[in-house]
């Protein structure tokens, strides 16, 4: 029986929402940025709704990309997860430097480690299998 994460991320509107909510929070942040340069109080609230919800699209990275080689699937599982575990420390790291908290820097020293680890990985999952390229679909590729 699949968990009830499986049948939410299988779900054929899983995809496109992520792909609508992932654009709408890029948005809401490059407008709270602006408005934050500008001296305004509300780009603060905008700033973290945007980059919470960023880190929040970051976490489910490696479910909206499906395993194109069956014998990789662990590897690939657990790279994508690292990947999005990274990312999302990563972008809490830059809010909490742009907001000018506490901790900002280990977060970003984390996350910026981790996702240098996940591209090492990265490079060898694919460098380990010859025709993957020919493999991926390219709207897997293109998702973001």
């Amino acid at each position: 029986m699949a968990s009830p994460l499986d049948q939410i991320t299988s779900s054929p509107q899983f995809k496109p929402f992520m792909k609508k909510l992932a654009l709408m929070a890029v948005v809401l942040t490059l407008v709270a940025l602006v408005l934050k340069l500008r001296g305004l109080q509300q780009g603060n609230t905008l700033l973290i709704i945007g980059m919470g919800t960023l880190s929040i699209v970051a976490l489910f990275l490696g479910r909206l990309f499906p395993c194109p080689d069956e014998r990789g699937r662990g590897l690939w599982k657990f790279a994508m997860l690292l990947t999005g575990i990274s990312l999302a420390v990563a972008i809490m790291g830059l809010l909490f430097k742009i907001m000018h908290w506490p901790g900002g820097i280990d977060n970003l020293i984390v996350g910026i480690v981790g996702l240098t680890i996940s591209a090492i990985g990265w490079f060898l999952y694919f460098r380990t299998r010859k025709n993957i390229y020919e493999e991926i679909k390219k709207e897997d590729l293109l998702t973001f």
